[in-house]
């Protein structure tokens, strides 16, 4: 028999309803607190909870659904699909499992892997399509790598050198997982990847390397300067106390 879970009251009143609804369901969706096959509730019981409206409600679930989150079962109510079902492709999904505990490893792990099989490839491809506008957008983030304000603005830049080389491929599907990359990375350094001075140093020639054999239109070069960074990258995530 399927279990019903009592629905808990949200905590996030500074958010809008809507926000509200999705976040907290999506959470602890995703952190196991409301199992797959578990029932959530009724539409109406979960309007009634986060005291919104049934427009807002309905909207809300929709997100959620467009997520692999949940699916509606008539004269059942919302249900939690199971974990194969879920868009991982999502950045607010893949979000909300590098926040979790329980998720954290294995999200990383599937990121990492993702991004190997994608950020080489498009880095030798952004070498065979070199031009110079896409050259000065990777410059402009390489600088900003090497004269960071914060460790937030630091971030930033790394993001936006990675999503530079995916643009300078040439392919649109590529770019398109620019998001997802980002939402990792912000993770890595909120986590606690920090670094010294000597290894911020590194760091950056690390990425300058890359950036050198795209310039240089190396392509097999700058697949292979992508691929040392990605696993050193890697590397340096895995020996972070947890």
């Amino acid at each position: 028999m399927t279990q019903q879970h009592e629905i808990e009251t949200p905590d996030a009143a500074s958010a809008s309803v809507h926000e509200t609804i999705v976040t907290t369901m999506g959470k602890r969706i995703v952190s196991g607190h409301y199992k797959p096959g578990a029932v959530i509730g009724s539409e109406t019981d979960i309007g009634q909870t986060f005291s919104a409206s049934r427009t807002a409600t309905r909207e809300a679930l929709k997100i959620l659904s467009s997520k692999g989150l949940i699916e509606g079962k008539p004269k059942i109510g919302v249900v939690v699909r199971s974990t194969e079902r879920w868009n991982m492709m999502d950045s607010l999904v893949l979000d909300w499992a590098l926040q979790d505990a329980n998720q954290a490893e294995k999200a990383i792990s599937d990121l990492y892997a993702l991004r190997m099989a994608i950020e080489p490839k498009a880095a030798r491809m952004a070498a065979r399509n070199h031009d110079q506008a896409n050259e000065a957008t990777v410059r402009r983030a390489l600088r900003g790598m090497a004269t960071y304000l914060d460790e937030n603005d630091r971030v930033e830049q790394d993001v936006a050198f990675h999503i530079a080389i995916l643009r300078a491929s040439g392919n649109r599907l590529f770019f398109s997982l620019g998001e997802l990359i980002s939402v990792g990375l912000r993770h890595l350094f909120h986590a606690g990847l920090r670094a010294t001075s000597e290894e911020d140093d590194r760091w950056i020639r690390r990425h300058k390397r890359v950036a050198d054999a795209v310039f240089a239109r190396d392509e097999a070069s700058a697949e292979a300067e992508m691929v040392a960074l990605l696993t050193e990258a890697q590397q340096t995530h895995e020996i972070i106390p947890s």
